[in-house]
């Protein structure tokens, strides 16, 4: 399993929708990362968030604002 999960927002509505994943799983980007990339280390309670299901509850559409960023 991995132990993150790395979003680049494309745009504003991007920024928007990560904020409201973090709002509503606890998830807290790891510190330091800036800009349009936002790194979310997983583990063991957070490796159960539903991380899609959420997403596209918030914003049916998130994957048109969000690329998702395969691991260094």
């Amino acid at each position: 399993m991995a132990d993150s999960i790395t979003f680049l927002a494309k745009d504003d509505e991007g920024q928007r929708i990560l904020d409201e994943l973090e709002q509503q799983t606890d998830l807290r980007a790891e510190a330091g990362d800036e800009g349009d990339t936002r790194v979310y280390p997983l583990e063991d309670e957070e490796h159960r968030i539903e991380i899609v299901q959420t997403l596209t509850d918030i914003d049916p559409e998130w994957s048109e604002h969000l690329a998702l960023q395969m691991p260094a």
